[in-house]
């Protein structure tokens, strides 16, 4: 399984069960939709190796034009949704969590979309959705 995946300025990598997705102001995103979505899709599939996983986007160094285009795009996508155990977003201000938080109010996901402001927290919520699933699926 490759540990890390770079395309146009996005990169993709695992640790501890995790899947880490770092995104660029200037990542390429005037991909068509789908174009997109598959992008991140097979990175996802690649990385999670047939396994749910959490993935955490780092949007902090993405202005909030682009934030918000991002955050549409990768928080409600159904192929995303069927490939992750639980994603969570990274903004470096408080006024993008809040911006993005609005969002999540009226989404309707069977997976949670969460934004942070600290990486460790992400990670904390992260861990804890996986070691969850993994209990419940192991009693099975």
């Amino acid at each position: 399984m490759k540990n890390e995946i770079r395309i146009n300025n996005i990169k993709f990598w695992v640790d501890q069960n995790i899947i880490y997705c770092k995104l660029y102001n200037n990542s390429e995103v005037n991909y068509s939709y789908n174009d997109f979505e598959n992008l991140f899709h097979e990175s996802i599939s690649k990385l999670s190796n047939g396994t749910y996983l959490p993935i955490i986007f780092n949007f902090k160094e993405i202005d909030n034009p682009l934030l918000v285009k991002l955050f549409k795009l990768l928080s409600n996508n159904p192929k995303i949704k069927n490939a992750v155990l639980s994603k969570a977003f990274l903004v470096k201000s408080y006024k993008q969590k809040i911006l993005l938080s609005f969002y999540v109010l009226f989404s309707d996901s069977n997976v949670p979309n969460l934004i942070f402001k600290n990486s460790n927290s992400a990670i904390q919520y992260s861990d804890q959705n996986y070691a969850v699933f993994n209990s419940k699926n192991s009693d099975n």
